[in-house]
């Protein structure tokens, strides 16, 4: 019995049953795989899932969507430039008046649509046959193989793609995708594997060479920022509360915070006064209200709260002219990065 053989029946009796596994509507299988770029599987993806579904139930209804209820239905997941692109391809195939591409080659030249992205749409929903390359895919196949090569380069991934083209199912290669899925992450495990369970134990270069554990080679650089917060939090005369829509280039554009003075060093609190009444015009209170440490994929941001209050006519104060003011009731309906959902909890307005 040959390799995708072997694979496709052990993934019969021992695949993992998920929501978009019972349908074949490439919409909702995009949601899914949206959802799951840098997410694990589990019960609170499977909730984001079943939620975004309801809410957009279809490629017409999230292209009508505003920008902010996308963003406040896909609050807490992070990474939000995912859903910017999801709500960005519905509304472009909407204004171009296309249908769902069906070709790997068509999904791609759309943003957020990346080769692993592509591959696993095109081959489940579309039969199109082409290897579904992620980071269990590539453990699998390193592993059995007996590939040594640093698994980030280019001229490597491509080489697994030519490999995997070579043995994968060509009359179901949407389900030989997700068997190889299943397996990286059922026995293949970067730690603890399984290897007694697998079901091409007896033809794994790894296992009859003693590398399990040396392979995958990742080779990558990373480089930590440290970044100081200091965020505002400022009511007008009336109790509104003051937000910001952020515009930086960063994870949490288009999503809203406070009123912030950012530093490369940590700040004093003499500090923070001063360059708070430099940009705002506000007194700040020396309590720290809440603080809280966001680690990010290339940076840890150190975050503290504070109180402040408005001295002056808020119509003479021309420093809030890129900011509002909501009333309380209303904090709920807008979406926040996970730091400013923490501290909203934390005083108890959400």
């Amino acid at each position: 019995m040959d390799f995708s053989k072997k694979i496709m029946n052990w993934y019969k009796k021992n695949h993992r049953k998920f929501p978009w596994r019972e349908t074949k509507n490439p919409y909702y299988i995009l949601v899914s795989e949206f959802i799951l770029q840098q997410t694990r599987i589990s019960q609170k993806t499977i909730k984001y899932y079943l939620n975004f579904i309801k809410k957009f139930p279809n490629l017409k209804k999230l292209a009508q969507a505003k920008e902010k209820d996308v963003l406040k239905k896909w609050e807490g997941l992070g990474y939000y430039s995912r859903a910017k692109y999801l709500h960005s391809f519905a509304k472009k195939l909407k204004n171009d008046k296309k249908f769902f591409p069906k070709k790997y080659k068509e999904l791609i030249k759309y943003k957020g649509i990346g080769p692993y992205t592509g591959a696993a749409i095109a081959s489940i929903c579309f039969h199109e046959i082409i290897p579904a390359i992620d980071g269990n895919a590539f453990r699998v196949f390193s592993r059995y193989f007996g590939i040594f090569n640093n698994i980030t380069s280019t001229i490597t991934k491509n080489r697994f793609r030519i490999t995997v083209s070579k043995i994968m199912d060509f009359k179901h290669p949407g389900i030989f995708n997700q068997a190889i899925m299943d397996l990286g992450s059922i026995l293949c495990t970067p730690k603890s594997p399984k290897c007694l369970l697998c079901p091409v134990q007896d033809s794994c270069f790894s296992i009859k060479n003693g590398t399990v554990y040396k392979l995958p080679v990742k080779k990558i650089k990373r480089f930590i920022k440290h970044r100081f917060f200091y965020y505002l939090f400022i009511c007008d005369h009336n109790k509104n509360i003051c937000l910001n829509k952020r515009s930086n280039r960063d994870i949490w554009k288009s999503l809203y915070d406070f009123p912030l003075i950012e530093s490369k060093q940590n700040l004093s609190i003499p500090e923070i006064i001063d360059r708070t009444w430099e940009k705002f015009r506000v007194r700040v209170y020396k309590n720290v209200i809440y603080k809280v440490e966001q680690k990010l994929t290339h940076q840890i941001l150190s975050i503290r709260f504070f109180n402040c209050e408005i001295l002056q006519d808020l119509n003479k104060n021309i420093f809030f002219d890129n900011f509002c003011f909501i009333p309380k009731n209303q904090i709920r309906e807008y979406p926040f990065p996970r730091p400013i959902i923490l501290f909203l909890k934390h005083e108890k307005m959400i």
